[in-house]
């Protein structure tokens, strides 16, 4: 039996010493001591996430008295595990309520595990309530060291893994606590799919206080100010779009809450969603510039800097000989900062490209105070009132457009219009309010044309809203073409507007091409291009990676135009930008589909896979851009009729989805009929249901595939392509990437003992209240729970639970500290985590048959899960304490202790 299993069950079985528990029996079975099923109040089953584990000497585990585990812990080939080290023994002092909270010494983890080469693991790092600490992860054979990294004090993930001169085998992996405080982590790893493929953080996008978004249904696209009811309920601000408005809370209602802004913005977007004429309502988000590293001085004051190394790396200069006119009658909206200078006097090195130009920030983040607050013609960005000014937009302007004149340097596209959008304000944050209404204006509206043909959006930190994905659909639909920054946060979370379908997503590399240390990754990314990394030395020119461009700088206390490094996802995106503007100087035609069937086919980016076309990647998409390879295809004028799958990459598990639905559709210059010669898979255990013929002519097919389990081998995943053979201008082949998984882990799942919580649905100030309280050890892969009505009996047990309604909640506390949910620790709610809602116990009625499921990952807000909301400064929710027998000699412990929002 597990450590941590071992001392619940010790804790349990020792009521009669001392404590009141009247939660389970001694033997692990569900239900309190001689209770009959009358007795009931509420009842039910969590179940687990698959290759859920959990380190067996976590902090809660350890302050229950069991000592630190000295064996290796053995993990299976696929896992999720969370875990908990410290150097040293110490009492929590930053908990909250749950001040003086013990955390246990366990300065390392060891695991041993089967790996195959080149797999790699992932540790995701989480601060505890005593501040961030940094971790250590290494990879052993033996006594030999593989490979090492180390966390320092950030929250990013680290990763590593297993070289390919390493045969297959069995390995050591230790995770130590080389700061001062104590720590929680998660290790992942997969043997067919990126280490890291979930969030396990609560989503905080930051939104406008009292603000929201707001659809209506339809036939109620032609409301005004006058029709949206009672004021009470909102008032409108202004139409972003047809049958779409930003609105306000009234004062009076945020004042009737009684919450937090924060808090009673989001009740009221919640009350606002369930009016019979909203179709959706969503908070008014803020964006952000994606982040960057600033250099202190100059990249162009000496002529052997070497400043385009990112312009080599893409194949510039051949781009160059094959669209020399640089991109000339090609307009590029740049929806940024907006630009250093002022109207007819911006950057010298931009000056003669810009034309026109909007600024859309609203005065809530406005900080252009020589001008009138709020939108206006001029999109000038007048720095950071506070902090370091970067001149974000200027810097991605300049990678873009800036003009050969015979000084500093040269965008890429360095004939093509500029058009600065300012959308982004003080510290270069904005709102998604002015995001749309600026992607609506670049469309155009009915009848108009568009006012751009590339929009580059350096910018993110946004969920997914429907209002801005059809907007960006929208201009779509006119020719527009959307490139976005894939964002800096080292994570495989989708981040939107890069995520939607019709953007084109660019991660990050480095000088040597590799991906960046802070890029996002995931199937989402489209293509890659260079966004430098000043931690490394890719192109062994002796510099950082920087990305140099156009900028602004305080030299000898004067505010001059410059050239600066920086560092990012955004400053890969304008690279993409510019080459599609070279491109469609060569080719007007050139739309997103058009474009997008080049990127499938190959024909935008380095080929080195060996084959005619390579697979989608993670971490660099379809591959890193090639600014020549693409003039060259531009030039060709015709794009043949591609097949292209969605889904673009298949996922089948035994526990998950066992079959699939694949659509092929085709792509090209004039999408037209292909015809099918074969369509084979080489994989005993996936089937196909159903496929076109051959010699089946058309532009979209579908087919249909089954997972056979019994196929493959137990507990890992496993890849394998459908190869489809077709006849377009040739014979050409598309593989659809198929993985997997036969799941056979269910009795060995364990998320570590879980508390299961009744709070009450009404917070007081920042807390909920926890009502009632039980606890589950796992038994089988699954924890049952049960707890009992109030029989008004004094002492009142903690799993009481009087007549009312609750939020039902259950959860981990690895590291001691008094609180459930944490980021890093699992969490259930019912009936989805983060889709929570009431449940009622009403007196003599038994609740039973309940069911959740408990995971390490978050929710996030997705096209799949629309209607999650953000939880900004969600810690988790309160244990209750431990009650005394009344005969003990002390007083009972205080029960009302909330769960922290």
């Amino acid at each position: 039996m597990p450590a941590h299993a071992m001392a619940a069950t010790f804790l349990k079985c020792s009521i009669l010493a001392g404590l009141i528990v009247a939660l389970w029996g001694c033997d692990g079975s569900s239900g309190s001591i001689g209770r009959t099923p009358g007795d009931v109040a509420l009842s039910g089953s969590i179940a687990i996430e698959a290759g859920t584990r959990v380190d067996a000497d976590d902090g809660e585990t350890l302050a229950l008295g069991a000592s630190p585990v000295s064996d290796a812990q053995l993990l299976p080939p696929e896992f999720v595990l969370a875990g908990y080290v410290s150097p040293a023994f110490g009492v929590y002092s930053g908990a909250g309520d749950g001040l003086g909270n013990v955390y246990p010494a366990d300065p390392v983890d060891i695991f041993t595990l089967p790996l195959h080469a080149e797999q790699s693991i992932s540790l995701q790092p989480f601060a505890t309530s005593q501040g961030p600490s940094p971790l250590r992860l290494s990879l052993f054979t033996g006594n030999r060291l593989i490979a090492t990294a180390s966390t320092g004090n950030q929250s990013d993930p680290v990763q590593i893994s297993l070289p390919e001169t390493e045969p297959a085998g069995s390995y050591s992996l230790a995770v130590e606590a080389t700061g001062f405080e104590p720590m929680l982590y998660i290790l992942s790893t997969s043997t067919a799919g990126n280490a890291l493929s979930a969030g396990f953080e609560w989503p905080d996008h930051d939104f406008v206080d009292s603000e929201a978004i707001v659809e209506f249904k339809q036939g109620m696209s032609q409301m005004s100010q006058h029709s949206f009811g009672p004021q009470e309920s909102m008032e409108p601000k202004r139409e972003l779009s047809p049958g779409v408005w930003l609105v306000q809370a009234p004062a009076q209602a945020l004042r009737n809450s009684g919450l937090q802004t924060q808090d009673s913005t989001l009740e009221w977007v919640r009350a606002l969603s369930k009016r019979a004429d909203v179709a959706s309502a969503t908070p008014n988000y803020k964006m952000r510039a994606m982040n960057t590293t600033p250099l202190n001085e100059p990249l162009y004051n000496h002529p052997s800097v070497g400043q385009q190394w990112h312009y080599e790396l893409v194949n510039a200069p051949t781009a160059w000989q094959l669209a020399s006119d640089g991109g000339a009658g090609v307009t590029v909206a740049v929806m940024d900062t907006g630009l250093y200078g002022e109207p007819g006097n911006w950057h010298s090195e931009l000056d003669a490209n810009v034309v026109g130009g909007a600024d859309f920030v609203s005065a809530g983040f406005d900080n252009d105070f020589d001008l009138p607050s709020g939108r206006d013609n001029n999109p000038s960005d007048p720095g950071n009132a506070v902090g370091t000014s970067v001149y974000h937009g200027t810097h991605v302007s300049g990678t873009i457009a800036a003009a050969v004149n015979g000084a500093g340097g040269a965008g890429i596209a360095y004939n093509a219009s500029l058009l600065p959008v300012r959308v982004l304000g003080e510290g270069g944050t904005g709102s998604s309010a002015d995001l749309l209404a600026a992607l609506r204006w670049i469309a155009g509206s009915a009848g108009d044309s568009r006012r751009a043909d590339i929009v580059n959006l350096s910018l993110g930190g946004l969920p997914f809203q429907s209002q801005l994905n059809e907007a960006i659909a929208d201009g779509v639909s006119k020719g527009v073409v959307f490139v976005a920054a894939a964002g800096n946060s080292a994570s495989t979370l989708a981040s939107y507007p890069a995520a939607y379908d019709q953007v084109f997503s660019v991660s990050a590399v480095d000088g040597a091409g590799e991906l960046s240390a802070y890029s996002n990754s995931g199937s989402w990314i489209d293509l890659a291009a260079p966004g430098g990394d000043a931690s490394r030395d890719g192109n062994a020119d002796g510099r950082s990676d920087l990305i140099s461009s156009t900028s602004a700088s305080l030299i000898n206390g004067s505010l001059k135009e410059t050239y600066i490094g920086l560092q990012g996802t955004s400053m890969a995106a304008p690279h993409v930008s510019a080459v599609f503007a070279l491109m469609k100087s060569l080719n007007p035609a050139l739309d997103h589909g058009r474009l997008r069937a080049m990127l499938m086919a190959g024909d935008l980016t380095f080929q080195d896979c060996g084959r005619e076309t390579c697979a989608k990647t993670v971490d660099r998409g379809w591959g890193l851009l090639d600014a020549g390879k693409s003039t060259l295809a531009a030039s060709t004028a015709v794009v043949p009729n591609l097949l292209a799958s969605s889904p673009a990459i298949v996922s089948l598990s035994s526990e998950g989805a066992s079959s699939a639905s694949v659509t092929l559709s085709v792509y090209g210059s004039a999408p037209g009929l292909v015809t099918i010669e074969s369509v084979s898979v080489n994989a005993p255990w996936v089937r196909l249901d159903s496929a076109p013929a051959s010699g089946a002519t058309g532009t979209e097919f579908t087919l249909s595939l089954t997972l056979r389990p019994e196929a493959l081998e137990a507990g890992v995943s496993t890849r394998a392509p459908i190869v489809v053979e077709y006849k377009s201008d040739r014979l050409r082949r598309l593989e659809i990437p198929v993985i997997g998984q036969r799941v056979t882990d269910q009795q060995a799942r364990d998320a570590g003992r879980h508390f299961v919580l009744l709070v009450d649905p009404e917070s007081e100030g920042d807390f909920y209240t926890t009502v009632a309280q039980t606890t589950a050890v796992v038994d089988n892969g699954q924890y049952r729970f049960s707890f009992a009505p109030d029989d008004g009996v004094e002492p009142q047990t903690l799993n009481e639970v009087p007549p009312g309604n609750y939020i039902l909640v259950a959860g981990s506390d690895l590291d001691n500290d008094g609180l459930i949910c944490y980021a890093g620790e699992a969490c259930a709610e019912y009936p989805v985590t983060g889709l929570r809602q009431e449940i009622t116990i009403s007196p003599g009625q038994s609740l039973t048959g309940i069911e959740m499921t408990t995971s390490y990952s978050r929710p996030s807000i997705s096209a799949a899960t629309p209607n999650v909301l953000p939880r900004p400064g969600f810690r988790g929710y309160k244990l209750l304490p431990e009650q005394i027998e009344s005969g003990s000699g002390h007083e009972p412990a205080p029960k009302l202790i909330g769960a922290e929002r």
